[in-house]
């Protein structure tokens, strides 16, 4: 016995799904600059052994961190732009966790058009 799809409750939430999307375009489309990548302050000895980062002071300083190609690269950020990469960086974030909520809702309405298809599919007698 094959169970019995509700297709206008499908609909209704295709609809749904689809009205979700466009706030969510909006606010990916609205950012500009974004920085792959994420900022944020190092510290570390550098062997020396009459250096002052042997007895507990580090050296320290701001990176960005970022996988390419497998391999994670670290860039020194200018001290005058650690704000401002911060802020690229977030938006990227931003950017990325939006890109994959949007595919997340595309996948949902993809399987209920599906289901629907399967639903009202009839074989020819």
């Amino acid at each position: 016995m094959t169970k019995r799809i509700d297709i206008p409750s499908l609909r209704k939430r295709i609809w749904a799904s689809y009205r979700s999307l466009r706030p969510l375009f909006f606010e990916m489309l609205r950012i500009q600059t974004f920085l792959r990548g994420s900022v944020y302050e190092l510290s570390t000895r550098c062997g020396k052994p009459s250096c002052i980062c042997q007895r507990g002071q580090r050296h320290r300083r701001w990176v960005l961190s970022e996988s390419l190609g497998g391999r994670t690269r670290l860039r020194v950020v200018p001290h005058s732009e650690i704000e401002r990469w911060q802020r690229w960086s977030g938006s990227y974030r931003n950017f990325r966790r939006r890109r994959a909520e949007f595919v997340k809702i595309t996948r949902r309405i993809l399987e209920d058009l599906d289901t629907i298809e399967r639903g009202q599919r009839r074989s020819p007698e």
